[in-house]
């Protein structure tokens, strides 16, 4: 595989000139795998021959529209037919794929009335909101998962059902990284050879329990590293018959798993850093930012916490706050900034959890930071460590369950102004219908206390 095949000027020539067949041919390429995105940020794509993914760089693309209200059970949640809407290739987004040779992966977006309810639209429409505030953005990520053993019975979703594995795994265990170092390294390889950057990976907090880092890239080539690093981490283990999954609360027993972006602004101009002045305080910009982040996270909260179980972590043992408080340094905070040094001085979101859409999340962060840039915001006071930013009076208080935050969500003049109504009114209308169908379970805890009782 030559490197110019993930080139995006080139594939524009080679688009252009119709000669994608020939350059994929000349570059070893013998499928493309083309991917869109759906409101929830789970990957739905074809495997394309040569033939097919020429057609589909130099004359367009089209995917069926019901994926934009598909839910995680393969049902789709609103009623009527659905069509072929044109997509176009991301022609900048193309990565290595790690599990298969002489192939690589590129994303494509809807175009027409479909485009505005895509997540990467909504990361694209605030990256360039922020570029006229004279600003630029990079992101990182860190996740949280838990690999299970996939026992006979797992999918029935029963808590005994749940083995992890590395049983005598602990938070930041260095016997762990060091017995079970060929699959961690394995893990780690798969995700470089998908061209996601690897900052680093650890123990976490129990039995199966691995934190992957990115390092930072432009705020939308880090959402999509860490769409595909989530893929690529329950695609490496699952072909060791092993489950890993991002759910935010597997299970009382289980720590809740966390999903946190750290956002850097830079100016446009020259690429300084703007978040700290020269004698360390913080800028302008980022109070301003800060300002608007903890403002609008109340209503905006279900663009990062977008299922049910979502809502689970934030409660007592566990480190997720409920409410909408900052601080220096502090990890108990909702967003948590770091100003050592004017290089690394980043903004962490630690409210998502691991099921968060990466697209979706980074539009809201920056979306809600430009809204107090622009309209110079000036936050209330820090909660600075060892005090608890977790359940604060300082803070406001977040949603307490889907239904609640889908509900101020669709209220919120801020969200529609950012977003637009019809994307707003569309993704609240889902995360309805996702709590709706929530309902209708009944856990094996609930039998258990009141098959005999009530």
């Amino acid at each position: 595989m030559t490197a110019s095949v993930l080139d995006a000027d080139v594939l524009a020539r080679a688009a252009a000139e119709g000669r994608i067949g020939e350059h994929l041919e000349e570059s070893g390429i013998e499928s493309v795998h083309l991917a869109l995105l759906d409101p929830s940020g789970t990957l739905r794509e074809k495997r394309l021959g040569r033939r097919a993914a020429a057609r589909a760089f130099e004359r367009g693309w089209s995917f069926i529209d019901a994926i934009g209200w598909w839910g995680p059970d393969d049902a789709v949640w609103r009623a009527g037919g659905s069509e072929q809407q044109p997509a176009r290739v991301d022609y900048g987004s193309g990565r290595r794929n790690p599990f298969e040779e002489n192939s690589v992966l590129f994303l494509a977006d809807f175009e027409g009335p479909m485009a505005e309810l895509s997540p990467r639209y909504q990361v694209s429409q605030m990256t360039d909101r922020l570029a006229a505030s004279g600003l630029i953005c990079e992101a990182g990520w860190e996740f949280e998962c838990l690999v299970l053993a996939s026992t006979p019975d797992l999918d029935s979703g029963e808590s005994h059902s749940l083995a992890p594995v590395m049983p005598a795994n602990r938070c930041w265990s260095s016997q762990t990284m060091a017995t079970d170092a060929a699959v961690i390294g394995g893990w780690v390889t798969a995700l470089s050879d998908g061209d996601v950057p690897v900052d680093h990976v650890c123990a976490e907090l129990g039995p199966g329990c691995f934190e992957l880092a990115t390092e930072h890239r432009p705020a939308p080539r880090a959402a999509d590293d860490a769409a595909w690093g989530k893929l690529f981490t329950k695609a490496y283990f699952a072909r060791r018959s092993l489950v890993a999954t991002f759910m935010a609360q597997v299970s009382d027993g289980f720590p809740g798993l966390g999903g946190h972006p750290s956002v850097s602004f830079r100016a446009a101009a020259d690429g300084t850093p703007v978040l700290t002045e020269t004698d360390g305080t913080l800028s302008e910009t980022a109070r301003a930012a800060i300002a608007g982040i903890t403002a609008l996270l109340p209503e905006l909260l279900v663009m990062a916490a977008p299922y049910p179980n979502s809502y689970r972590r934030f409660g007592p043992g566990n480190w997720a706050p409920s409410t909408a408080t900052w601080g220096v340094g502090n990890y108990s905070c909702a967003l948590r900034v770091v100003a050592d040094d004017p290089e690394s001085a980043r903004l962490e979101l630690r409210i998502p959890g691991s099921d968060t859409c990466p697209h979706l999340c980074t539009a809201m962060v920056l979306g809600a930071a430009v809204w107090g840039i622009e309209h110079g915001l000036e936050p209330g006071p820090p909660i600075q460590a060892p005090r608890d930013g977790r359940e604060h009076e300082c803070g406001r208080p977040l949603p307490r369950d889907l239904e609640e935050a889908a509900q101020r969500f669709s209220e919120s003049t801020v969200a529609r102004a950012l977003f637009g109504a019809r994307f707003v009114a569309h993704y609240a209308a889902g995360r309805i219908a996702e709590a709706q169908a929530c309902h209708r379970f009944v856990s094996a805890q609930e039998r258990q206390r009141y098959l005999r009782n009530a």
